[in-house]
């Protein structure tokens, strides 16, 4: 029995997971076709079991567009899939159903909204007619909800507030947040007490599923930056891994994570004279004095992901000697 709930403008479904026979969870694919394919062909998935894939199936990798279709022709043969939005798709759509959308405007958006599919900027997109091809991904995703949750388990994007009823999450937490929320664990609602949480967003740089808590885990390995797809079968707890041929070194994907998170959360609070990226290090060259404003946002990102990169997150910012 599954039922849908529309509630503070967020879709949740709930599912019963009596229904399956085995539940597998991954999550943050980001246009990694081919691993995606092998992490089906080593689950060996069956029709009574259920894959759940938590969000960020876009953006990054060049087959985005394959995978969506991949998902499509195995739910029409009869598969059970689900699948929740992650803040990439909340992004996707919002460009996908405006003609041409206002944070197209600015030249860190068409940075951050240029490579859905096969490497094609926006405005290749809208002269090439291409959106009108897609529109019925719009309406795939549009039904998607943002929370799963049965008796056992809870699914999301990138986290939860564990002190608001699931019923009443905020949209920007459920699809943005990078908090800690697990160490909430302790004052959480009696809702969350004995259920597992699921949650991506956030990429564990080592490419392995990190167990936050007993209960908590993060299953976002990086695949687009450490070329590793992680995967929980959730009765079992068994993780299961699967990775390119091509490895790569743990300072190189350490740094590509930094910049992902320094783009998305730092940038634009930041002038853009004051900074300069140094290419193919990752590193931040702070240039010039930096206003109180501009102080509070690096330090609370600084402060926000050392534990993330250790000792070295000091590498990556550095300021210019003058």
């Amino acid at each position: 029995m599954e039922s849908v709930i529309k509630a503070n403008k967020i879709k949740i479904e709930k599912i019963n997971e009596n229904d399956y026979n085995r539940i597998f969870v991954m999550s943050d694919i980001h246009g990694q076709y081919d691993l995606f394919l092998k992490m089906l062909d080593r689950i060996d998935l069956k029709r009574e079991d259920l894959l759940v894939i938590i969000g960020d199936i876009c953006d990054r990798g060049k087959k985005s567009y394959e995978i969506y279709m991949k998902c499509i022709k195995m739910i029409k043969l009869g598969y059970n899939l689900k699948f929740i939005l992650g803040n990439h798709e909340d992004m996707l759509l919002e460009d996908l159903e405006n003609d041409y959308p206002l944070r197209y405007e600015t030249e860190y958006s068409i940075y951050r909204h240029s490579k859905y599919f096969e490497n094609k900027t926006m405005t290749e997109w809208h002269q090439e007619n291409l959106f009108d091809e897609i529109r019925w991904l719009v309406k795939w995703l549009k039904n998607c909800p943002l929370i799963i949750y049965g008796n056992k388990n809870i699914f999301v994007h990138a986290g939860l507030d564990l002190n608001i009823a699931l019923t009443k999450q905020e949209k920007e937490t459920v699809l943005w947040t990078r908090d800690e929320f697990w160490i909430m664990e302790n004052v959480e609602l009696e809702e969350y007490r004995d259920k597992n949480i699921y949650f991506g967003h956030t990429p564990n740089i080592n490419g392995r599923i990190s167990k936050k808590t007993d209960r908590i885990k993060g299953i976002d390995c990086g695949a687009f930056f450490t070329h590793f797809l992680g995967c929980i079968e959730v009765k079992s707890q068994e993780e299961i891994y699967v990775y390119e041929d091509e490895f790569i070194e743990f300072d190189e994907v350490s740094s590509k994570v930094f910049l992902e998170l320094w783009n998305e959360e730092v940038a634009e609070f930041i002038d853009s004279e004051k900074y300069k990226i140094k290419s193919g290090k990752g590193k931040i060259i702070i240039l010039e004095k930096l206003d109180k404003n501009e102080k509070k946002f690096l330090t609370n990102f600084w402060k926000k992901y050392e534990k993330l990169f250790g000792k070295n997150i000091a590498n990556y910012i550095k300021k210019k000697k003058l």
